[in-house]
Parts: structure tokens; C-alpha cells; sequence
């Protein structure tokens, strides 16, 4: 029986991805089911300049302010005029949102464009080529040493970026080819943004669902299920024009009786991904208390049954604590700075030990974390890198 399945739901104007194995909610994601500006291109209007914080503030739409940071403003794309070394009011400017609108704070917009793929990036004004941090060095030189001849070809103010997703190639081809077509694609938005009116919306990002579903690694899903017709349309639609990208073929659930959303207890399980208590098999159970500066993890002994300085258990306890710690902070989308509390140990062996197992964990995280150190307290200092929301936060609508 398949048991790896990408659900894909439409809840309270949210559309809401769920990666299954077995009965186990691997990942969770939500997003506006608007969908979301970072990532799309304009010819911006440029509104005013503020000199005191080289900045400007620009339009990509009517309305809709975006602040341009004019240091990060190199080799920009004017519609209206050729650029003389000054971005002015009134100018027309081609920029890419980068950040979403956060709180009071308006959307960031870049003149750095770029196009991302499956493989790679590519994008203006970042010459050269350069890998993800989470490649080996081996898999840098392997891919570097296969593709030095094409990437010699690299057209001049255009850079490459070669992500993650790349070492599970074998045959380089698909990177090449994506390579390829996304330089082409740059170069040709680039050329044809000139012929084009303020507020022209030049590129539009593909939902963040459709980029999910083409950036899993192979074998994470099986299949895609999904009980609303459009998202099941345009999903179809994306594997056909994308056949490189190997996305497996959606299934359109259809049953009146019992929604999808029951069908998976999809409430229960995100009230389960939320909650401040995580139950270990062994009885234990970890406590997970998001701060404004930092999440804090506590781990606890709980319905274990133990001699007083038990320190068997307690070492049995906080190896089965790392992997489940490792797992919620995919899960749950935790970023920035994470301090576990680890049961105290008295056997410096037992915390080597630990804190080896725990490394371990970490490196297979797909968004770059790193295992700081234990504190002469006994607390353990992660950071991980913020992609996106935390997940209270995505789901902060429901």
C-alpha cells in the first residue's frame, strides 16, 4: 500500500500541504491561497528616495509600497531612461520582491534578479558560481569538475547558484539543462522589461505548493492527493510543462461522505504539531516554549519510573529526546536561536555520546543547522536557519 502521500487542502483561505509517511505527519506548510508576492518581478514606479537611509521607496503595483535598498541597487534595470549612476523619482525600475510585508514593516524589493529552479539559481548582479552550504566539499568538486566547461560559458553580470537538491544527481544533465533555460529565460525578461510600462508585472513565482512539490527530494511522496479541483488542475498542469522535475501524478479525491481533511484528521494533527507538549515513546516528553529571542526545548523524565539518579535512563531518555527534537524542528518550521535542556547526566561518556547522536541528526535537517555547543549548565545551543514562517505563525489564521 502506498503510504507516502503530499496532501494538499484548502482551509479557511489558506491552502495547506501535508507530507505523510504511514500515519506519521512528516511536514506541514500553509500559505495564503492569494499566494504571496516574493519572488515575482516588476517595473516599479520609484515614489521618493530618502538620502539619509539610501533607500527608496518604490510601487509594484498601485498602492502597494516596497523599500528598495539603493546600496544593494547595482546595474539597475530603468525603463524610462538609461541609467546614469542616479535611480530618480519617478523613474521606472524593474526590482523582485524578495521579503514579504511583515507587521508595519513594507515589502522588501531587490534589483538582483534571479530565477530559481530545482538544481540551481541563477541571477543578476552576482557574477561567478557558488554552492550550497549544505553540498560536500566533494560534491562542490564533482559537480564543479563535470560542468567547468559549460559554467566557463557563463554570460558576463549573470552568477550561478547550485543548490541542495543537486547531489542526488547522478547525471548532471538536468542541472545543466535547467542552467540553461533559466539563464535563457533571465536574459530574456531582462531585454524585453525595457519595452515595458511601470506596474507590468514581468515574472510570476509559481504557487509555493508547486515549488514544494518540485524541491522535495526523490521518494519523499509516492503520490499527491488533493479534494480541490483547481489545485489538482494546476498541479497536473506544472508536471506536464516540468517533466525533468519528476513530479508523481495528483489524484483528485472525490467522497462527500468523508471530506479529506477527516479523512487525515488533518485539525487534530495540526493541533497535535502546535501543542507545547510532545510525548516520547519511553514515557518521557518534551516541552517546546517559543519565545520573542529564542525557542527553549525541556526535556522531561515524565510517566518514567526510575531510581533516584538513574543514569541509564536517563541517557535512554535524551537519545530518544534528540531524534524526536530533530524531527519538531522541521515540523513545526523552528529557526534562530534553540536551547535544549537536556535531563543531566552525570557520565561525561553519556553526553559525548548524546551530543554526537544529535550532530548527526542535525546534518540531515534540509535547511542548514548547526549544533553549537552544551553549556557548562548542560544546555544545548542549535541554530537553524529561517526559510519561512514558523508554523504557528502560518497557521495563525486557523
Amino acid at each position: 500500500m502506498n503510504d507516502k502521500k503530499y496532501v494538499i487542502i484548502k482551509r479557511n483561505n489558506q491552502i495547506i500541504s501535508l507530507l505523510f509517511h504511514g500515519n506519521r505527519l512528516l511536514s506541514v506548510n500553509a500559505e495564503k491561497e492569494e499566494g504571496s508576492f516574493v519572488g515575482n518581478i516588476y517595473v516599479a514606479k520609484v515614489k521618493n528616495i530618502s538620502a539619509n537611509i539610501n533607500a527608496a521607496f518604490v510601487e509594484s503595483e498601485p498602492g502597494l509600497p516596497c523599500f528598495l535598498a539603493l546600496n544593494e541597487a547595482k546595474s539597475p534595470i530603468l525603463t524610462n531612461r538609461r541609467y546614469d549612476g542616479r535611480i530618480l523619482a519617478g523613474d521606472d525600475i524593474v526590482v523582485q520582491i524578495n521579503k514579504d510585508a511583515v507587521k508595519t514593516k513594507q515589502p522588501v524589493a531587490t534589483c538582483a534578479l534571479s530565477l530559481s529552479g530545482k538544481y540551481c539559481v541563477v541571477s543578476m548582479g552576482k557574477p561567478g558560481i557558488a554552492y550550497s552550504s549544505k553540498l560536500s566539499a566533494k560534491a562542490k568538486a564533482r559537480i564543479g569538475e563535470a560542468l567547468k566547461e559549460e559554467f566557463a560559458l557563463l554570460p558576463k553580470g549573470i552568477g550561478t547558484v547550485v543548490r541542495t537538491n543537486a547531489k542526488e544527481l547522478e547525471d548532471y544533465s538536468p542541472l545543466l539543462e535547467e542552467w540553461k533555460d533559466l539563464t535563457a529565460q533571465l536574459k530574456e525578461l531582462a531585454e524585453m522589461s525595457i519595452h515595458r510600462t511601470s506596474y507590468s508585472l514581468l515574472y510570476k513565482k509559481p504557487s509555493d505548493y508547486l515549488l514544494r512539490l518540485r524541491d522535495t527530494y526523490a521518494g519523499q511522496y509516492e503520490e499527491i492527493v488533493t479534494d480541490d479541483k483547481d489545485i489538482y488542475e494546476e498541479v497536473t498542469e506544472y508536471s506536464r510543462l516540468h517533466p525533468a522535475f519528476r513530479i508523481c501524478g495528483a489524484r483528485l479525491y472525490k467522497d462527500e461522505l468523508l471530506p479529506l481533511h477527516k479523512l487525515y484528521s488533518v485539525d487534530t494533527r495540526l493541533k497535535e504539531a502546535l501543542d507545547r507538549k510532545v510525548w516520547l515513546k519511553s514515557g518521557g516528553y518534551l516541552i517546546i516554549e517559543p519565545t520573542e529571542a529564542l525557542t527553549v526545548i525541556d526535556v522531561n523524565t515524565g510517566k518514567v519510573s526510575t531510581k533516584k539518579e538513574d543514569e541509564e535512563t536517563f541517557f535512554r531518555i535524551n537519545m530518544e529526546a534528540a531524534g524526536e527534537i530533530a524531527f519538531q524542528l522541521t515540523l513545526r518550521n523552528i529557526s534562530g536561536i534553540v536551547v535544549v535542556d537536556f535531563i543531566n547526566m552525570r557520565k561525561r561518556e553519556h553526553s559525548d555520546r548524546l551530543m554526537a547522536h544529535f550532530g548527526d541528526l542535525l546534518k540531515k535537517d534540509p535547511v542548514k543547522t548547526s549544533l553549537v555547543d552544551m553549556t557548562v549548565l548542560g544546555l544545548v545551543e542549535i541554530t537553524r536557519m529561517k526559510i519561512n514562517k514558523p508554523l504557528k505563525e502560518q497557521l495563525s489564521q486557523l
